[in-house]
């Protein structure tokens, strides 16, 4: 089947999403502790609210297309409530993470998009402006990677214009060695490597509270990526019961 002449110098920003929701018992949500399964539900929907509009505002000033790859299958009706009308849902495919990655990878690039980048969906404070860089990166001539990093060694992006499977071979969520085994194996197959500015991604008690303090005081407010609903969440959480179980770190400046 053809690509339209429409979608074929458009990259494809493909957020990664897991959807809990409330008749979803798998997966479970996290930073759970410290909050309760429910908040860290809800405050799941608010990242993915929050990446998809952030995704949203660039896609016509920037050759790109909003896309979402999700799992459960179950979820979609909730997702499509979550995201932009305008974004393509696509189910995942595979078992293990790195076959996750790949596999999405491949899918886009068959779908005509002649990039990819596959994103993080607990990264909420994700800036456009980064997503711009990465688009503009891989629009220039030459196969190359580009390469988000996170603070416990993972990434919150990677850009690709070709399949490489290598890149994600024996690759796990949890391990603390995620970017420096990615670019080990880019610069195995002569793969050129693009490093974003480091981000963090949300997942525990000490990066829940990262996240509160960077848009909650305003000091620290980062204008550029104000992630709203994840803020106005987290700001109702906190007045109903004050900072202590949330964000130590707000409670100390109390």
């Amino acid at each position: 089947m053809s690509v339209p002449q429409t979608r074929q110098y458009r990259c494809a920003l493909a957020l990664m999403a897991t959807v809990p929701g409330p008749e979803i018992d798998d997966p479970k949500p996290r930073p759970s502790p410290p909050l309760m399964p429910t908040e860290a539900t809800a405050l799941k929907h608010c990242f993915l609210r929050d990446i998809a509009a952030n995704i949203g505002s660039i896609v016509d000033a920037s050759r790109a297309e909003g896309v979402v790859v999700f799992t459960p299958t179950r979820a979609e009706s909730l997702l499509r409530q979550l995201v932009p009308k305008g974004f393509k849902l696509f189910p995942q495919r595979g078992h293990t993470l790195g076959e996750i990655l790949s596999n999405a990878c491949d899918d886009l690039l068959n779908k005509g998009f002649p990039s990819v980048c596959l994103i993080n969906a607990d990264s909420p404070t994700l800036a456009p402006a980064l997503l711009e860089v990465a688009i503009e990166s891989l629009a220039r001539p030459g196969d190359r990677m580009v390469l988000g990093s996170t603070d416990g060694g993972g990434y919150y992006l990677i850009g690709l214009k070709q399949g490489h499977p290598d890149l994600f071979e024996r690759i796990s969520s949890s391990a603390s060695n995620v970017v420096a085994h990615t670019n080990a194996r880019a610069a195995a197959i002569g793969l050129k490597v693009e490093m974003l500015p480091p981000s963090f991604e949300v997942n525990d008690a000490k990066t829940l509270n990262r996240l509160c303090e960077e848009l909650l005081v305003p000091e620290r407010r980062d204008k550029t990526s104000p992630a709203p609903f994840t803020r106005q969440y987290l700001a109702r959480l906190i007045e109903a019961e004050g900072p202590a179980r949330i964000s130590p770190g707000l409670a100390r400046r109390s």
